[in-house]
């Protein structure tokens, strides 16, 4: 009984550690895949497909944080970034601190149907 009354709270804390890191590997894995998402849609069709690629993010807070800029109709360049950065208080008075940078750049082709524009054959 006293080896379990020693052990228990260290097993508990254990547990719920390991709870927390998976809960954040899952937030960083999908601003990850929000980044690249957002900057293949953006680049990969004419009419920004952003917005719609945002929906496929999980939680709204890290999707509103993903932006995209394109470098110009000619480079076919993308830059996705997402700089999100969100402290809160939590139990015991301890300060839960979560950060996502990143940014990608793309080089896309984009793909339309018929002949480029300005040309007639």
């Amino acid at each position: 009984m006293s080896e379990f009354a020693l052990a228990a709270p260290v097993l508990i804390l254990l547990l719920f550690g390991l709870t927390l890191a998976a809960f954040y590997a899952f937030r960083a894995a999908a601003a990850d895949w929000g980044v690249f998402v957002t900057g293949v849609a953006e680049g990969a069709y004419k009419v920004p497909a952003s917005g719609q690629a945002r929906g496929t993010v999980t939680w709204p807070d890290i999707a509103g944080a993903i932006g995209t800029a394109g470098l110009g109709d000619e480079a076919r360049q993308v830059r996705s970034g997402i700089e999100f950065n969100h402290a809160r208080s939590w139990v015991y008075g301890l300060e839960l601190d979560e950060t996502h940078r990143g940014a990608a750049f793309f080089r896309l082709w984009r793909f339309y149907p018929g002949p480029p524009e300005g040309e007639i054959e």
